[in-house]
């Protein structure tokens, strides 16, 4: 039985949640039509939001592709845009609740773009970052001190699928210790991004390296807004309490301004062998 509907106080379509324990919200996608490599058109795009739906979204931050030299106008024209979709959806009678953001590609300086109105995640502090394939400056936890330092909480999108830090548990680590949090590809949990992916998924997961969960979806086919099978997947991992966190709690703690729930785990004694093979298993995919 679908969500029931209602409209707040600036007319915007809100949709409430039902039982937490379907409901997912995702904060990654590229639903919004017309604007980067996800959804071509506003038919496209609401296909998206209906097969969301169906899966179990009830909220969904749409997240498209931003580059910080691009000027803060492509920014106002994604609100434009998020306006026309919100109300496309709401004829469709999409229960798929809808808010603004962004997946900036990181770069030095990005703590002057992230100001821009529309780039935080839901209006919040939080600023999806995306790292550029190959090798990774060596000063690249110094961009994010400074994007930190200027009141931003960077989320790394989807680390589980750079090569360098999937090889590389140190500079994961240099990364949290810092305060970076992580968001993982569902489609990596269940093997839609190769083998490589999926282990260092399982392993963030194992390790508490984990805060959110998204689909980073783009597309009706190949990749399309679906958690519902990355969600079994990790209820058989971490547990039930461990999927609510990352596909509901969390998210939704994100969008609503409320702390978000940070896992420090302790090391078990055998740790460094696991660790071992793990590295030695990514290694065999490349």
């Amino acid at each position: 039985m679908p969500p029931s509907t209602l409209e707040n106080d600036g007319g915007e379509r809100m949709v409430t949640e039902g039982d937490p324990t379907q409901a997912m919200v995702d904060i990654h996608c590229h639903v919004l039509p017309g604007v980067d490599d996800g959804a071509p058109t506003m038919e496209v795009a609401l296909a998206m939001l209906q097969r969301g739906a169906q899966d179990g979204t009830r909220s969904a931050v749409v997240t498209p592709h931003i580059k910080a030299g691009a000027g803060k106008e492509i920014s106002e024209f994604h609100h434009r845009r998020l306006g026309e979709l919100r109300e496309a959806a709401a004829r469709a009678d999409i229960p798929v609740e809808l808010h603004q953001g962004a997946e900036f590609e990181f770069c030095f300086g990005l703590e002057v773009a992230a100001q821009w109105l529309t780039v935080g995640l839901a209006g919040s502090h939080y600023i999806l970052v995306d790292l550029p394939h190959g090798p990774l400056s060596p000063f690249v936890g110094k961009g994010f001190f400074e994007l930190m330092a200027a009141g931003f909480r960077p989320i790394l999108a989807h680390p589980e699928r750079h090569r360098e830090l999937a090889l590389s548990r140190s500079l994961m680590e240099r990364l949290r210790h810092q305060g970076l949090l992580f968001q993982v590809t569902a489609g990596s949990f269940t093997g839609g991004f190769g083998r490589r992916a999926q282990a260092t998924a399982e392993m963030m997961l194992r390790e508490g390296w984990v805060e959110f969960v998204a689909s980073d979806g783009h597309s009706l086919v190949k990749r399309p807004l679906s958690l519902r099978s990355a969600r079994a997947r990790v209820e058989e991992l971490g547990g039930s309490d461990e999927a609510m966190r990352l596909f509901y709690h969390n998210p939704r703690a994100l969008i609503q301004g409320e702390p978000i729930s940070v896992v420090h785990p302790s090391r078990s004694p055998n740790a460094s062998r696991q660790l071992s093979a793990w590295r030695r298993l990514l290694q065999r995919f490349y």
